[in-house]
């Protein structure tokens, strides 16, 4: 991307920054009571399935993050007229994940008509790249540098705004957690957008981080209102513009490891895409148990989530399980963090004084969290281990595959380098060998829990 305004810290930036995270914070603050009593005039209403008490709450309470970002669009528009362009087409994205979300709350969309409409929203950024309305550039990866993608990597931005959104969703269902986990997120996202010095990431940022903070209030425990799909989806597009837009999809993606691993732990053991009211009815992950605990399910053929895999050492009720997904994702962002500094390293001369300290001081940040939450000591590890295999094979790919002389695989309409596709082929291997390292990590863990408790 061409990055129109660079981060200067003037007096007025400063202070524009801090005016947009007013704004926003105060539009969604103010319109979410609203929405709530809106929901319940109209009769949408959700059961919080996870107390035995079973109390009513309104649905779809996100719809005031949709009305957040609009309303800190203008102040984006009046005081940051040079990002008019990507500001406009960010605004549409994410109005209409919010009505797709809405729409699917309301008449509960078929998965794949589902994931269908969010490509769709993904389709205005693809388009708007296409007729030269904003410009897009080759995402850039660590060790490797900026790809060399310049009719796929468009072509696969619509898939980008649909992973993004839908991987959001799948994380959702306790109280605070889809709020708390995207807020963390995208506060890491502000201190990435800092070290790449993009204003497009770090204004997108800073907006989603005040709309979500502000939603945050209404919807941790007990929680006032769900966000719903139109919640949880918008906050996907939040986080798919700032990557877009600012050049940090792969920041963005490391980011959400939290999210990604539970997505796929739930596409692989469901066996493809499916309505969470079909297979959680018979295969259920969790269960509900006396005094409000949660237990994972002792099924062989139930769901494997990341919730699951977190009360395989035992259950925990709603607010633990939830401070362990936010302590989770705090963890990964700072993967996030090491992955940015890894890119500036890549494209442009970085002090290794600075990288260094860095990295120690995030080691010593990881020790300390294992001491106080050693239930997700194990999982993190797990997370680490994939992180850095993930960077020893761009060291690979860099060294012997992009550099290979090779012939583009031409499929008609679209020319894929066959260098990308034989790293893609490489990866795979490794995540089959790490999910069924997972699954046997889960077992051994249920088996010894279920030996303490006979």
């Amino acid at each position: 991307m061409i990055y129109t305004l660079q981060i200067e810290f003037s007096a007025f930036e400063i202070f524009y920054l801090i005016m947009l995270f007013a704004i926003g914070f105060i539009i969604t603050y103010l319109i979410t009571p609203i929405t709530i009593k809106f929901m319940k005039k109209k009769g949408y209403i959700g059961i919080d399935i996870h107390k035995n008490s079973k109390p009513e709450v309104p649905e779809s309470g996100g719809l005031s993050m949709v009305f957040g970002f609009l309303g800190g669009s203008i102040f984006l528009l009046i005081f940051f007229s040079k990002l008019r362009n990507e500001i406009l087409i960010a605004c549409l994205t994410i109005f209409l994940s919010g009505i797709i979300g809405f729409l699917d709350d309301r008449i509960k969309l078929k998965s794949r008509y589902k994931i269908g409409m969010t490509l769709f929203t993904g389709l205005l950024i693809f388009f708007a790249n296409f007729f030269g309305f904003i410009n897009i550039e080759n995402p850039t990866f660590p060790i490797i540098g900026q790809m060399r993608l310049t009719i796929l990597y468009p072509i696969l931005i619509p898939l980008i705004v649909t992973v993004f959104s839908n991987t959001v969703n799948m994380l959702e269902g306790y109280n605070g957690e889809g709020s708390g986990t995207c807020l963390i997120v995208v506060g890491f996202l502000i201190i990435c957008s800092l070290i790449k010095n993009t204003s497009e990431g770090l204004i997108f940022s800073i907006l989603s981080f005040s709309i979500i903070l502000a939603f945050f209030f209404f919807n941790k425990f007990p929680a006032k209102t769900f966000p719903g799909d139109v919640g949880t989806l918008t906050m996907g597009a939040m986080i798919a513009s700032i990557a877009i837009f600012g050049g940090l999809e792969v920041v963005a993606f490391v980011a959400l490891l939290t999210h990604v691993f539970n997505s796929f732990y739930y596409i692989i053991s469901a066996r493809g895409f499916f309505e969470s009211s079909e297979v959680h009815k018979f295969r259920d992950d969790i269960i509900l148990i006396e005094d409000d605990y949660i237990k994972a399910s002792e099924q062989k053929n139930a769901l494997f989530t990341m919730p699951r895999l977190i009360l395989s050492k035992g259950p925990l009720k709603e607010p633990q399980l939830v401070k362990y997904f936010h302590v989770l994702t705090f963890l990964c962002g700072f993967l996030a963090i090491i992955t940015t500094l890894l890119m500036r390293w890549t494209t442009e001369p970085i002090d290794y004084t600075i990288l260094i300290i860095t990295i120690i001081g995030i080691c010593v940040v990881y020790i300390l969290v294992f001491y106080l939450f050693p239930r997700i000591r194990d999982i993190f590890i797990h997370i680490i281990l994939l992180f850095v295999t993930m960077i020893l094979l761009l060291i690979f790919v860099d060294l012997f595959i992009i550099s290979l002389s090779l012939t583009d695989l031409d499929l008609g309409f679209i020319k894929i380098p066959y260098n990308i596709l034989i790293s893609v082929l490489i990866i795979i291997p490794f995540l089959i060998v790490w999910y069924k390292i997972t699954i046997k990590y889960f077992w051994n863990q249920m088996s010894k829990n279920k030996n303490i408790r006979s």
